[in-house]
């Protein structure tokens, strides 16, 4: 069952990506200061992933949550110090970077559970 579903991954297609914006012109959208609360397109496309990635558990917050600012400005930041990144599209760059700011803890192998 295993090998299946290696197999079956393995011939899965990448994801398509149909947006025509450009990682650069996301990253033009998100110039400014890291913490600037505005409402605006980079702040939107960046709530939009991290909602997604939230939701599907790709992301996981610490006991205190996390704030717009908090994920608006790891988005920020990591546009702007990984532009060798920006070859991808611009979902795979901001996925990456909130991957990187609020990274899920693994589980125990094998359901383990801490000794009494």
């Amino acid at each position: 069952m295993i090998v299946l579903l290696a197999a079956s991954l393995a011939a899965a297609e990448p994801p398509a990506v149909v947006s025509s914006l450009q990682t650069g012109q996301l990253a033009e959208a998100c110039r400014g200061k890291d913490t600037d609360p505005t409402p605006d397109f980079c702040s939107g496309y960046i709530m939009g992933a991290f909602d997604t990635l939230s939701l599907s558990h790709q992301i996981c917050l610490s006991a205190t949550g996390a704030s717009t600012i908090d994920a608006v400005a790891a988005a920020r930041k990591y546009l702007r110090t990984h532009r060798k990144a920006w070859s991808s599209a611009p979902s795979f760059v901001v996925r990456d970077a909130l991957k990187a700011a609020f990274p899920c803890k693994p589980k125990p192998a094998g359901g383990a559970r801490k000794p009494k």
